[in-house]
């Protein structure tokens, strides 16, 4: 077992034994509880990985729950639903206090290589920028975006190919990206059913101010920075440490996928 495994393990064990079968109002007691046990963790970023599996249980319990309870829908008068919703509040502010950690819940059955940058042409400027951080890693990453589209090539199928190869999602946030009906009609859904079915990851990087947290199938991967510390906000050298934090947690995903196979 690599060490993040032992993580995800100690951090299962602990779900099992003091969360899953948690009583009515007790949320803030139990955060305090593994606010606790993760003094028994150094690094930040394994404290990130042991409350990264903790959120995972505990949504995969409440999914349950709203499935056999609610025919999967939510019910703002359930006490459990509520409970559950303040402890994975709870658990969400510390994480974003620690690292951004990137992982493979899934193996895939696909072939999946690729890095896709899904953006609004709008930040054009933005994803010049940042595709700078990448260049001196093109024989490692196979990055794309749509200006690999040739002349006389079809756009939308060469975009759905490039996503059915995907591991890695670099999504460029801002109003126009929101705002696209293609992006969110097209391009979110296929990516978040990889992420969710066959282990491809989604990096999220906010550009502009915009209502990110209105976006619950997006908003619920940590973002590499938080909405109210925009790209459009940072100054020159916190640009730079964004998008070089980008390459490093793609790099770490794309290794990681060799390692295992």
């Amino acid at each position: 077992m690599n060490e993040e495994s032992i993580i995800r393990k100690e951090a299962s064990d602990f779900y099992i034994q003091y969360l899953s079968r948690s009583r009515p109002g007790k949320s803030i007691e139990y955060f305090h509880k593994i606010k606790s046990r993760l003094h028994d963790f150094y690094s930040p970023e394994s404290k990130s990985i042991f409350l990264d599996e903790l959120e995972i249980k505990i949504k995969e319990d409440l999914r349950k729950h709203r499935d056999t309870a609610h025919n999967g829908k939510p019910d703002p008068n359930c006490q459990l639903e509520i409970d559950t919703e303040k402890l994975l509040f709870y658990i969400k502010q510390e994480i974003g206090t620690l690292p951004v950690i990137a992982h493979q819940k899934f193996k895939s059955k696909n072939a999946r290589n690729k890095v896709f940058v899904s953006y609004s042409h709008s930040d054009k400027g933005f994803l010049s920028d940042m595709k700078r951080h990448f260049k001196p890693f093109n024989s490692q990453i196979d990055f794309w975006d749509d200006s690999k589209i040739l002349p006389g090539q079809k756009w939308k199928d060469e975009i759905m190919k490039a996503i059915s190869e995907t591991k890695v999602a670099i999504l460029l946030v801002s109003a126009d990206f929101l705002a696209s009906d293609f992006i969110t009609t097209d391009e979110l859904p296929p990516l978040l059913e990889a992420a969710e079915k066959e282990g491809a990851v989604i990096l999220t990087v906010i550009l502009r101010p915009c209502l990110f947290e209105a976006f619950p199938k997006i908003n619920e991967f940590q973002a590499m920075n938080p909405p109210s510390k925009s790209v459009s906000k940072m100054d020159e050298n916190e640009r730079e440490e964004l998008f070089v934090n980008l390459v490093r947690q793609t790099k770490r995903i794309l290794e990681g996928v060799e390692e295992t196979e």
